[in-house]
């Protein structure tokens, strides 16, 4: 069988072809590369809402359920720590309760009669069945309550919705990265929560 010489002109053409192809396929890394990041950006963003959906919709549930039921709801915002991140859900007492300074860290507690100290809420899973976990790049900043001295920004914040139809005054600072800071203002009367895309203190809100 004769083998035929290929030409320079044939080489020319195979080596322009592998050229075109590569920078085809930088161009294609370039331009994914180039919309991954704002998506990365919107991704956030609509977990942002949807943990503050969550609450603002679970807010309006507690207070109807704490008439309903004649029992105090408390939404418990557990901070976390390294290893284990943000939390949300769900604690109920029967009837009305009362409220303590929750800086002492000691609210809501009794003793048992071994001297141990025990709290009079427990889980509630009727109205949430476990804990919501917030997604990645999503924070508790701190949360201010009518009867924290200072903002809360460790350990477990509670809201409390009472068989009264009254809700204890609260603002809940999410945080989500420089572009989102919102706070979500919880109505004492209504527990109606609107959402203010700044940080607010409550002491502002409550004039």
């Amino acid at each position: 069988m004769e083998l035929k010489p290929i030409s320079p002109a044939t080489t020319r053409t195979q080596k322009g072809f592998t050229l075109i192809e590569l920078m085809i396929a930088i161009a294609i890394i370039a331009f994914v590369v180039g919309i991954g990041i704002p998506k990365l950006g919107r991704s956030t963003g609509s977990q942002f809402k949807t943990v503050a959906r969550k609450i603002i919709v679970l807010n309006k549930e507690l207070h109807h359920y704490a008439r309903l039921k004649n029992k105090t709801y408390r939404l418990v915002m557990d901070f976390g720590d390294e290893t284990h991140g943000s939390t949300f859900y769900v604690e109920s007492a029967a009837g009305s309760q009362l409220i303590v300074s929750q800086d002492e860290n000691k609210n809501f507690s009794r003793k048992n009669n071994d001297g141990k100290k025990s709290t009079v809420f427990s889980m509630d899973q009727e109205v949430l069945k476990k804990p919501i976990k917030l997604p990645t790049g999503v924070k508790f900043e701190d949360v201010e309550t009518e009867t924290s001295i200072n903002p809360i920004k460790e350990g477990k914040a509670y809201i409390h919705f009472f068989p009264q139809g009254l809700v204890q005054k609260t603002v809940i600072h999410l945080h989500g990265g420089d572009k989102f800071k919102w706070s979500l203002i919880a109505n004492p009367l209504t527990a109606e929560t609107t959402i203010r895309d700044e940080y607010v203190k409550l002491k502002d809100i409550q004039q």
